[in-house]
C-alpha cells in the first residue's frame, strides 16, 4: 500500500516545487526592496518639486515675518513718539489758550 502512494507523493512535490518556482518567477522576482522604494519616493516623486516650492514659501514666509515684525516695531517706536508730540503740542496749546486769555 505504501508503494502505491509514492507516486501520488512524488507528483504532488514536484506540482508544489513547479507552483512555488512559478511563484517566485512570476511575483517574488520582481518585487521592489524597501530600500529601492525609499530611493525612488526620494528621487523621482513628482511631489518632489512640490517640497521645494513649499520649502521655499515657508521659507518667504519666515522672512516676511521678521520683515513685519520690525516694520511693526518701528510703526511702536514712532507712535509712541507721536504720543509725546501730541501732548507737548497740547500743553503748548494750554499755554497759549491761557496768555490769550490773560490778554483779553
Amino acid at each position: 500500500m505504501t508503494e502505491s502512494l509514492w507516486p501520488y507523493v512524488g507528483s504532488t512535490a514536484i506540482g508544489i516545487i513547479i507552483t512555488l518556482i512559478i511563484f517566485w518567477a512570476g511575483i517574488v522576482r520582481v518585487l521592489v526592496t524597501k530600500e529601492e522604494v525609499c530611493e525612488m519616493i526620494r528621487t523621482r516623486s513628482p511631489y518632489l518639486e512640490d517640497r521645494q516650492l513649499i520649502l521655499e514659501r515657508l521659507q518667504a514666509n519666515k522672512d516676511n515675518q521678521v520683515a513685519f515684525a520690525q516694520a511693526l516695531q518701528r510703526n511702536s517706536e514712532v507712535m509712541s513718539e507721536l504720543k509725546v508730540q501730541i501732548a507737548t503740542l497740547g500743553k503748548t496749546l494750554e499755554t497759549i489758550e491761557q496768555r490769550i486769555e490773560r490778554a483779553m
